[in-house]
């Protein structure tokens, strides 16, 4: 019998804007420079914090599913929230990550959120979440070390299209975070 590979993953995550992404690289120079890491880093524009993953697929996902998903995902109500990181440490296959601890609420909440737009009520819930961002991967153990905080304002989530194994992600679809509109009285919008 012959095992069919995914090829394709779709995601959601949040991207750091520009100054953070600045702040996040200077932090990995300096871990490498003092650890003595060493191994591919994970490009600037992929750079992101994956709250859900959607689906892996032997052959590319269409318009209409990408489009399913967005609106499915389009739902979803969260204000835009203060994301910030203090630590790094290597995990499981040689990653080296930022970790916030404790201090993800608000993206615990949205990725919460965004799984129960996507998913049945009685789906499995396979992984807990583990708010992270992958900076590189090092033969190198990295016992957990505090940084300055690097943070951020999260205003939108992303639907990634990953190409497996490829290092190739593509946004094909961005959604601003919002909260639902109450009407005002005597308004008329």
């Amino acid at each position: 019998m012959i095992t069919v590979r995914p090829t394709d993953r779709l995601f959601f995550a949040v991207r750091p804007d520009a100054e953070a992404v600045e702040a996040i690289c200077s932090a990995r120079r300096k871990l490498c420079e003092k650890a003595g890491l060493s191994g591919p880093e994970v490009p600037p524009e992929h750079l992101h914090v994956t709250l859900w993953r959607v689906a892996d697929y032997v052959v590319p996902p269409t318009s209409e599913d990408i489009d399913a998903i967005v609106r499915q995902a389009g739902t979803v109500e969260m204000p835009p929230f203060r994301l910030s990181f203090r630590c790094a440490k290597s995990v499981s296959r040689g990653a080296l990550v930022l970790s916030a601890g404790r201090g993800c609420t608000d993206l615990e909440r949205l990725s919460s959120r965004l799984r129960d737009a996507l998913t049945s009520p009685d789906a499995e819930r396979k992984h807990a979440f583990r708010p992270h961002m992958t900076l590189m991967r090092s033969e190198t153990i990295l016992p957990e070390r505090r940084l300055k905080a690097i943070a951020w304002t999260v205003r939108e989530i992303v639907l990634v299209h990953s190409l497996l194994g490829k290092a190739t992600h593509r946004p094909v679809g961005r959604l601003p975070l919002r909260t639902r509109q109450l009407p005002l009285p005597g308004f008329d919008f």
